[in-house]
């Protein structure tokens, strides 16, 4: 799997995570509480479920436990709210959810999997490297010519 570093929000930073968690319910922004709770929903279902279903372990079950996670999450805020339920309300949940996950994180690691960005992350690491290559033979060059012209 690629490392690719966390970003946001870790509930494994406790104190980090529970003074953002405390901080957004004090100052009642509630979009950020429900996302923070989704975050912290996922990973507790990813630390301990993956020991019993490793498919949540992966770049395509942590995609999909966000998505199922988001899109739960927001059904059932609209329907404790008083919406009925209607394939209106399931598009604007699944709209939400999307949002919520990150679009095109979740795009990208739902259709291509870990392999497949690995392998375009190490395409990328040898083009740059043969740019840098290229780009330190030009100076060389550049400066043997320098030379010649004294």
């Amino acid at each position: 799997m690629v490392d690719v570093g966390v970003l946001g929000p870790n509930p494994e930073q406790f104190e980090v995570f529970a003074q953002l968690l405390f901080n957004a319910v004090t100052s009642q922004n509630y979009a950020l509480v429900a996302s923070l709770v989704v975050v912290l929903l996922v990973f507790l279902v990813r630390k301990f479920g993956g020991r019993f279903v490793p498919f949540f372990n992966t770049d395509r079950g942590g995609a999909v436990l966000v998505l199922g996670v988001s899109l739960a999450g927001a059904v059932a805020n609209a329907l404790a709210a008083g919406a009925p339920f209607s394939l209106a309300l399931m598009l604007t949940a699944v709209k939400v959810a999307l949002t919520a996950a990150g679009g095109f994180t979740l795009i990208k690691r739902l259709l291509f999997g870990s392999a497949a960005i690995e392998s375009a992350e190490q395409a990328g690491e040898i083009a740059a490297g043969q740019v840098a290559g290229k780009a330190a033979a030009i100076a060389v060059l550049e400066q043997l010519d320098r030379r010649g012209d004294k």
